[in-house]
Parts: structure tokens; sequence; C-alpha cells
């Protein structure tokens, strides 16, 4: 699988579990009407991640037809698709971060993880792509930071991925 391909789905996957009621409409993707991606097998490991996350608003395909699961995902994105999920609260101010232009569809979603600490410093960089690492610190630091047990991989070291293991999201 490629980089990017595990990045959509760890963020999708990581909101679907960590935050399945916030800002959720009524019913589950199983219940629900199939929304039809000719690039979304339906017998894909991420199929109903997929489902659950265009149904509940947190994310749209990138036409009537494609979900695209190959393509990277921006740091924009990925905050975007968590602050979604919690239910899209509405920031106390606009102002988050010196890159961050008012009126984009991700300023109301880093204003809000600057104001919880989910995001810090006075950059962003939403064009970025948002690599495993950063999307499970996101999810992290919104779940308070928890201490875990350290994983101790060898490519990594971080308490968010060692919070993210104890927690059966990703190994």
């Amino acid at each position: 699988m490629t980089r990017q391909f595990l990045s959509v789905l760890l963020a999708l996957s990581l909101c679907i579990m960590l935050f399945p009621m916030a800002g959720a409409v009524s019913g589950s993707a199983e219940e629900a009407p199939a929304v039809a991606f000719t690039d979304v097998p339906a017998d894909a490991y991420y199929a109903i991640p997929v489902q659950w996350a265009v149904q509940n608003q947190i994310t749209a395909g990138t036409s009537d037809t494609t979900f695209s699961p190959e393509q990277t995902c921006t740091r924009g994105e990925i905050i975007t698709f968590l602050w979604k999920a919690m239910g899209s609260p509405e920031p106390k101010g606009q102002d988050s971060f010196s890159d961050v232009e008012s009126g984009v569809f991700y300023a109301k979603a880093a204003a809000w993880a600057k104001e919880n600490g989910i995001a810090e410093g006075s950059v962003f960089q939403p064009g970025e792509d948002c690599t495993r690492l950063a999307a499970v610190e996101f999810l992290w630091k919104n779940a308070g930071s928890p201490k875990a047990v350290q994983c101790r991989f060898q490519d990594v070291s971080s308490g968010a991925v060692d919070w993210a293991v104890a927690e059966e999201i990703t190994a």
C-alpha cells in the first residue's frame, strides 16, 4: 500500500473508531444506502469507513463516481476531517496561523485545532502532505495526549504512536 493511501485510511479509520457519534447523522454506514464510487470496491477493507465519512459529511468524493483513495491528503484536509468528525465546533476566533487565510475551507478547522492545542505554532502548512504520524498526533492531542507504553518502533518514537498502538488503532 502507498503512504498516501495509508494516510487517508488512517485518518478516516481513526475518526470512525474514536468519534463514532460526533456530528453523525442517524444510522450507520451499514444501514444507510451505499454511495457508489468506482474506485472503492464493496469488499475493500476501507469501504465502510469511506461510506461512514461520506454519509456523515466528513468528506466527499473527488467526483460523483470517484473517491480517490490513493490521493494524498493535505494537513488542511486531515484537520478538516477531524474537525467535522467532532461536529464542526465553531472556533472562538479566526486568527489561527499566519499561513491560513480567512475563508478557505480549512480556516475554521485550523482555528479550532489551534485553540484546542491540536495544532501549534505560528504556521500550519495546510497544503503540505499529511503524514500518518501527523494524523495520529492530531488525534492523540484531541484525545488529551494520554500516556501509553512505548511501542519501540525503529523508525519513529512518539507518544502519539504509542497511544495509537496501545488503543489498537494501528500496528
